[in-house]
């Protein structure tokens, strides 16, 4: 009974890989790719295949070297000219490379239609965006701020419950209300608004490979979209992300497969170098799937994943038909989390802590019980036993003195065992500060 469970839970897990974003012309939910790869004429290709070409109004068309090829410089009151959608949309994202030339007028824009005024905008240097012209989306304000003289990747995501803006790639401020199905009905404009006269609510500077969609991406695929919509031949896109924390014995790793791979050549291990240089003993086997189980019976590593353990896996992509095949892929890593506690906060070494704190920790993998020791020595802390254990993974220890250096150890319980936990230390407020900073931070 207890396999069989187990078994249908690999079964969910594998039936829950992500599903792959193909990032090519005619892809579903695009809606245009502007890549302003042209650098010459008056005509901002649609690279989707949706034939949403732009054209310069307002103008003399600029072009000027991008972040991939080139990019289209918009000098007030010249903007880039698209057709309407005309489509209704509950989902959308708007995403784009930007390099300003100093502060922008209020209300330029990435992307902006009239219809119902709705868009992508900045202000000054900061997003913001316009949905169904709703007060609580142009009036949001999130503090998300691009670079004053330099290429940065914007985008942001609208879902029925909220909007999320992205900077190079990293989710910053979220803003959780409700929009409306949305008619994009109405040209639309690359740089700002088309119906403010002179150089109102228009961009000064350059925007390149923008791209709209009629869906929410999620956070790996606004990733991607970071690196280009084109041919991207290496796996990317990893699940779990790179450098995460992953608090289990067995995990399915995933990935998106390179636009050329036919077939996908695994490797994990705990040694860097040896994922790196390919070694025999990392290599789990060339496969046609995006997943691979490890960490459970009739999988790599059978016996389970080791708690305290940074693993370090890496696809190469292979086809072939292709002379470049195989294209060998980044390594990503995990860790499984110890089974010591981890992560003292105040942070092992800091300074200023406040004479009233209380101390916390992340609880060792799988700990049911902490037992903490304190005190004002290394060894005194270090040699200490026979400590009453409790529930919570944080401890007051009472009124401290000021400018006191303090040491403290918590042991870890799993019912089978406890697990000696490292000394920690920290200084209190007051003592002539070194080079940590306050609380370790």
């Amino acid at each position: 009974m207890y396999r069989r469970m187990m078994y249908v839970v690999v079964v969910m897990m594998l039936a829950s890989a992500p599903m792959n974003l193909v990032c090519a012309a005619g892809v579903p939910d695009i809606l245009g790719w502007w890549t302003c790869d042209e650098g010459s004429g008056t005509v901002v290709g649609d690279a989707s295949g949706n034939g949403r070409d732009g054209i310069f109004v307002n103008g003399d068309p600029a072009w000027v070297p991008g972040i991939r090829g080139s990019a289209v410089e918009l000098v007030a009151p010249t903007l880039v000219e698209i057709p309407p959608l005309n489509m209704e949309l509950t989902e959308a994202t708007m995403a784009g490379w930007i390099k300003p030339n100093g502060p922008q007028t209020d209300w330029s824009s990435f992307i902006m239609t009239r219809g119902v005024a709705s868009g992508f905008n900045i202000l000054g240097y900061q997003l913001a965006y316009h949905w169904n012209d709703t007060s609580d989306s142009w009036s949001f304000r999130g503090g998300d701020l691009i670079a004053e003289d330099d290429w940065t990747f914007c985008a942001v995501v609208i879902e029925p419950d909220k909007a999320t803006f992205y900077i190079n790639g990293v989710a910053g401020s979220v803003n959780e209300i409700s929009h409306g199905s949305n008619n994009w009905d109405a040209n639309i404009y690359l740089g700002g608004d088309f119906t403010y006269a002179d150089t109102q609510r228009k961009m000064n500077g350059a925007l390149d490979d923008v791209s709209m969609f009629s869906r929410a991406l999620t956070a790996d695929e606004i990733q991607i979209i970071m690196g280009g919509l084109g041919d991207y031949p290496q796996a990317s896109g990893p699940t779990p992300k790179d450098g995460a924390l992953h608090a289990d014995t067995w995990v399915n790793l995933a990935w998106r497969a390179g636009d050329f791979a036919v077939s996908h050549d695994v490797y994990i291990g705990d040694n860097f170098d040896d994922v790196d240089a390919g070694a025999e003993s990392t290599f789990i086997g060339n496969q046609a799937g995006t997943f691979v189980v490890v960490g459970f019976p009739g999988f790599a590593f059978p016996d389970g994943l080791v708690p305290g353990t940074t693993y370090y896996w890496r696809i190469d992509e292979v086809n072939d038909a292709e002379t470049n095949s195989p294209w060998k892929g980044d390594i990503w890593s995990f860790s499984i989390p110890p089974k010591t506690a981890y992560f003292p906060d105040p942070a092992d070494g800091g300074e200023s802590v406040g004479v009233g704190d209380s101390l916390s920790w992340t609880a060792g993998f799988g700990a049911k019980l902490h037992t903490v020791y304190f005190g004002e020595t290394f060894e005194e802390v270090d040699n200490a036993a026979g400590g009453l254990p409790q529930g919570a993974a944080t401890f007051t220890p009472g009124a401290l003195k000021m400018a006191n250096t303090y040491y403290w150890r918590v042991d870890e319980f799993d019912i089978l065992e406890t697990h000696k936990g490292d000394v920690w230390s920290f200084t209190t407020e007051g003592a002539v500060s070194g080079s940590n900073p306050a609380n370790g931070a």
